[in-house]
């Protein structure tokens, strides 16, 4: 060993030795370990890529000042993509440092201060700063992220922009960089006129050449559009709607955009394809049940949640929309209490926590005030009031559990327990349907008579002529009195 350590070899061997020796202080004299853990923690987020882990081992690092010292220097470096900077001046907020996106505003580094912006434009303090720096980046025809500052601009509603929005929309889009920015700039026209822009945007949604994406963001604007030609937007949504060829968020969207007309051909054509059983797109049909539900005739909606089809649906969510609007528009009818009573023993294997039976039982209680079979009684002793006019119950009629009106997180969670135990579930389902269902449908009709009986009250009060002295017809005698005497 000793002859070895003594050879060229031996002395190769310690200066390896010595030189580890030294590397090693080295590492831990200059802190290396700290270096590089808070270089590869701020690559990641400026790369938006495991952000919060990187947070974390920012976190983890004992020396704040170094750490925030680094990310405001990556911040302000004029390389780097705006939605980087955008993580890093986030990250510097969660470090509770919020000065460093006011000092971002008016960085050197043209990046930073567009991250900056994005983030604060909604600042009524630095609005101006921020539209100046939005209507020069939109202008930046090379700019990263100018959909972003399409957006500012519409939101910050800058006349100055709609000339470069106009540019923008008479070009077709290529990439996907290119359509946010079109569709950008399509939302921020308002006011502007685009003449052409209408006939465009319908050539697109009517060529089925043209790419998916863009269709659907040309009909989204032909459907918000003043100027456009109501007819034949109107007839390219129905097409649009009625061919299961076309795709999916095409249709969709077709279905969500007929809100926007509301006559008897959209009503229609929305019922036609919620109550086909050979549709196979389900989402498609729920978001035609949404659109009725939002402006088609009341009684019509009615009609339709008591329509087998549409009650019966293969898909969970149609079910659930179900109990929920028959609540919502307090339809107090014996096949309400039938519906519900085969939703409270409701099996699907989509419906892992089944939702159809726990809106199915909130449903039966709303409307009965009879909160059967739950423990937590004390919870259920008021039941909400119906609305005075079903229209105000547009906005309600698909609104889940806690959201409903008069339910709060506590009734929705003692019923999310109850639901599970089927065995339970057909117990109440019986009593529900051979006890309860007689006396509940009894009490209906004494509160609907009652109601009718008031009404009629009511009306006869508002007949009647007011009471009081009247008037003299006539000039009056001398003598007499207002009876002639």
């Amino acid at each position: 060993m000793k002859q070895l350590l003594q050879g060229k070899v031996g002395t190769a061997i310690l200066v390896v030795v010595a030189v580890a020796a030294v590397l090693v202080a080295v590492w831990h004299v200059a802190d290396l370990d700290k270096v590089f853990t808070v270089s590869g923690a701020i690559r990641d987020i400026a790369a938006s890529r495991n952000v919060a882990q990187s947070r974390a081992a920012l976190e983890q690092v004992n020396d704040r000042a170094y750490v925030l010292e680094r990310l405001e220097s990556a911040v302000m470096e004029d390389d780097g993509s705006v939605r980087g900077k955008m993580q890093l001046l986030n990250t510097l907020s969660v470090f509770n440092q919020p000065r460093a996106l006011y000092r971002a505003l008016d960085a050197p580094s043209v990046p930073a201060q567009r991250a900056a912006c994005a983030l604060m434009f909604g600042s009524p303090e630095y609005r101006d700063r921020c539209a100046e720096i939005a209507i020069a980046w939109l202008r930046d025809e090379g700019a990263d992220e100018r959909s972003q500052a399409a957006l500012i601009c519409g939101q910050l509603d800058l006349a100055e922009a709609d000339a470069v929005f106009l540019e923008i929309v008479g070009k077709e889009p290529q990439t996907q960089d290119e359509l946010r920015l079109f569709q950008q700039a399509l939302n921020a026209l308002r006011n502007a006129e685009a003449p052409g822009l209408a006939e465009r945007l319908l050539s697109f949604v009517e060529n089925k050449e043209t790419p998916e994406e863009l269709r659907g963001v040309a009909l989204e604007a032909l459907e918000r559009m003043k100027g456009a030609p109501r007819e034949r937007v109107l007839e390219a949504a129905l097409a649009l709607l009625a061919d299961p060829k076309e795709p999916k968020i095409l249709r969709s969207k077709a279905s969500l955009g007929l809100r926007e007309f509301p006559e008897e051909r959209a009503w229609d054509a929305l019922e036609k394809v919620l109550l086909s059983q050979e549709e196979q797109d389900w989402i498609l049909q729920r978001n035609c049940l949404y659109a009725l539900g939002q402006k088609a005739p009341i009684e019509r909606v009615k009609r339709l949640l008591l329509d087998r089809r549409l009650y019966q649906h293969p898909y969970y969510g149609i079910r659930v929309d179900v109990a929920t609007a028959l609540a919502a528009l307090n339809v107090r009818e014996g096949i309400t209490i039938d519906i519900m009573c085969d939703y409270l023993v409701d099996e699907d294997k989509d419906d892992r926590d089944h939702i159809v039976r726990q809106d199915a039982w909130l449903t039966l209680w709303v409307l009965s005030g009879t909160p059967y079979g739950i423990a937590e009684q004390d919870l259920f002793r008021y039941p909400p009031r119906p609305f005075v006019d079903p229209e105000q119950a547009r906005d309600f009629l698909f609104r889940r559990s806690s959201l409903r009106p008069g339910i709060t997180r506590e009734m929705a969670e003692a019923v999310e327990k109850l639901v599970p135990d089927l065995t339970k579930m057909q117990q109440i389902r019986h009593t529900f349907g051979q006890t309860l269902k007689p006396k509940i449908i009894d009490r209906w009709e004494a509160e609907a008579q009652a109601a009718a009986g008031t009404k009629k009250d009511e009306e006869k009060e508002q007949a009647i002529d007011p009471q009081g002295p009247v008037a003299p017809q006539g000039p009056q005698k001398p003598g007499e009195d207002e009876g002639g005497k």
